[in-house]
């Protein structure tokens, strides 16, 4: 499951219900003290508040200080949704069959706390369209005994259903009621709710991981400890298979014994023996079993470390993180939620966070939410991830996809265009700092053995960085370039050979079509394009490996330093080579002299 959107209401700040949606990663954006916290620790109260010594749970303190009424909601619904679920001896059901969608198809889920007394008291219902039918609107609230009476009633057939699988025995019913009145309603999961069937159902919901900014160290550190915690969940969680076997065969034992206990009963007291079946009270608890830690040098606890290696610690479970769910399928669905990552980070790292949870979000059944009001963080973001929080608005306090919004956090973030002069005659967008390295050496080469009539510095070009197409900053200059009426074009990293390929050039096709001279690399980025001998230690890599980790690697670089350190190495006999290729046609070409011809006809 994925979450789509998070309702609050009565909660802190949010007196009336806000609502706030999710894409596969979500930026929340907005000043200090507009609620962009709030939302976060809602889901944490959401997900984790009722666990045994969470640091976050809901407490009075927590309603908000006009409302009316003494109850806050915390409702999240969810996409994705798992095509069927394992209930009672392995039988099979599915949200759907139980009638536990709401009207868009979502599974949604409603919490509410009632602080009238002295703590709060805490009911989970499921909103959904149900049905209305009196035969059929109680069967999740009936037992085994109860929902077999029921099918006698009705005269099902027994052949028709399994009498020791609950699920098989509604289904039973509603096929045999036929026209099904459904109607809006909240069901509460209350202890009369079939057990198994809830246990079911929320055993898929996300592990939700909050890495909050401000805490106090102390001993075990939760922004340490945290990583360590999702690695054993999700560990685990790719091992039920094998645990369930283990716990099945341990189930079937310990059933046969029960059962041969009954059959021993009844033959003394079968008044008694018929009103009792044997039953599991609980789930085995496998993450209470396991303890993992990170252990510091020279015996210095991690939590006494400085803020920046911690948080450290923290990119670089995510980078990790991003790798393995890349490489691997069928995954435990997570959602990181990470409070102001570029807290205590240098500026080249925040890049590769926010890179690395790019990479992460786009693995399956993963999500990543941040906040943050940093103007770099924020222009790498993708526009469309954007979520914008106002409490200057009582009617719209969270906005997104308009130009209007797009704005606004522009102008609360203090995010500018980059600089362009008077004398310039034309803009060249690039991703980033390493690209505009990338494409003046090249034209300056080309420039210099005749083969271009122009270098980008002769033809008055601008060579802008935006991190990629779509994200905010890429906005904030294309709007200043067209306020300008300054002709523009723009080279992206096709990223072929990885997950980010399909969206690139999507977005180049869409340029085109708006006539704009938008390009991609043939190879997948401009790392690709160096040849090996410009590199001092051996290294072998193709068109669609990741050039920039290898080489990076066998220099111990910094990625981002790859291109720049060495792409003004290559000799233009060596670009000549790099940009050669030849098409399906068996024509001989030149990729970026054909290219750079093209943007230069904007200032011809």
């Amino acid at each position: 499951m994925k979450i789509v959107e998070l309702k609050l209401k009565n909660f802190r700040s949010y007196k009336e219900e806000t609502s706030i949606t999710f894409n596969d990663l979500t930026a929340i954006i907005g000043k200090n003290d507009v609620g962009k916290s709030t939302i976060l620790e809602a889901l944490e109260i959401f997900f984790n508040g009722e666990a045994r010594g969470n640091a976050i749970s809901f407490d009075n303190s927590d309603i908000n200080v006009f409302a009316s009424e003494s109850i806050a909601e915390i409702t999240c619904i969810f996409g994705d949704l798992p095509t069927s679920l394992s209930v009672d001896a392995g039988g099979l059901t599915s949200l759907q069959q139980e009638l536990l969608i709401n009207g868009d198809g979502y599974f949604e889920v409603k919490k509410t706390y009632d602080v009238s007394g002295a703590k709060p008291k805490i009911t989970t219902s499921i909103i959904c369209e149900h049905p209305k039918n009196d035969e059929l609107k109680d069967l999740l609230l009936l037992t085994n005994s109860a929902l077999k009476s029921r099918a006698k009633d009705l005269s099902i057939d027994k052949s028709a259903y399994n009498a020791s699988i609950n699920a098989e025995i509604r289904n039973a019913i509603r096929k045999q009621i036929g026209s099904i009145t459904l109607e809006h309603r909240e069901i509460e999961i209350s202890k009369d709710f079939d057990k198994k069937l809830y246990e079911a159902i929320f055993s898929y919901l996300p592990i939700f991981a909050l890495f909050q900014s401000d805490r106090s160290s102390k001993d075990g550190d939760k922004e340490v400890t945290d990583p360590m915690k999702i690695a054993i969940k999700q560990a685990l969680l790719e091992a039920e298979k094998e645990l369930n076997d283990v716990k099945q065969k341990v189930m079937v034992n310990a059933m046969n014994i029960a059962d041969r206990t009954l059959v021993k009963l009844k033959e003394m007291a079968p008044e008694i023996a018929e009103t009792l079946y044997p039953e599991f009270s609980a789930e085995p608890k496998y993450d209470s079993v396991f303890k993992l830690s990170i252990a510091s040098d020279n015996g210095i606890p991690m939590n006494k470390r400085g803020s920046g290696v911690r948080r450290l610690l923290l990119l670089n479970f995510f980078r990790a993180e991003a790798e393995r769910r890349l490489s691997e399928e069928n995954h435990a669905s997570v959602i990181y939620a990470i409070e102001e990552p570029e807290t205590s980070q240098h500026p080249d790292y925040q890049v590769m966070l926010i890179d690395s949870l790019y990479k992460l979000a786009m693995s399956e059944n993963t999500q990543i939410i941040i906040t943050t009001h940093t103007p770099n963080l924020a222009g790498m973001v993708s526009v469309e991830d954007l979520r914008f929080v106002d409490d200057t608005s009582k009617d719209n306090r969270i906005k997104y996809g308009d130009e209007n919004v797009y704005r606004d956090i522009c102008e609360t973030l203090g995010l500018l265009p980059n600089p362009i002069g008077n004398d310039i005659k034309a803009v060249l967008l690039v991703e980033g700092p390493g690209d505009v390295v990338f494409v003046k050496h090249i034209a300056k080469k080309l420039y210099e053995n005749g083969v271009l009539p122009n270098n980008f510095e002769r033809a008055s070009f601008a060579i802008v960085p935006i991190g990629g197409c779509g994200t905010l900053k890429y906005w904030i200059n294309q709007k200043i370039i067209e306020q300008f009426n300054i002709p523009w074009c723009i080279l992206l990293d096709s990223d072929i050979g990885s997950a980010e390929n399909t969206g690139n050039m999507k977005k180049i096709e869409e340029l085109r079509q708006n006539g704009v001279k938008a390009y991609a690399t043939r190879k997948r980025e401009p790392e690709n394009y160096i040849n090996p001998a410009c590199v001092r230690e051996a290294v072998s890599f193709s068109d669609t490996d990741d050039a920039k980790k290898i080489i990076a690697t066998a220099t111990n670089m910094k990625d981002t330093n790859v291109l720049i350190t060495i792409w003004p190495k290559m000799t233009f006999e060596q670009i000549r080579e790099a940009e050669k290729y030849i098409d399906e046609d068996g024509k001989e070409h030149y990729e970026f002299e054909e290219m750079f011809k093209d943007f230069f006809e904007l200032t011809a």
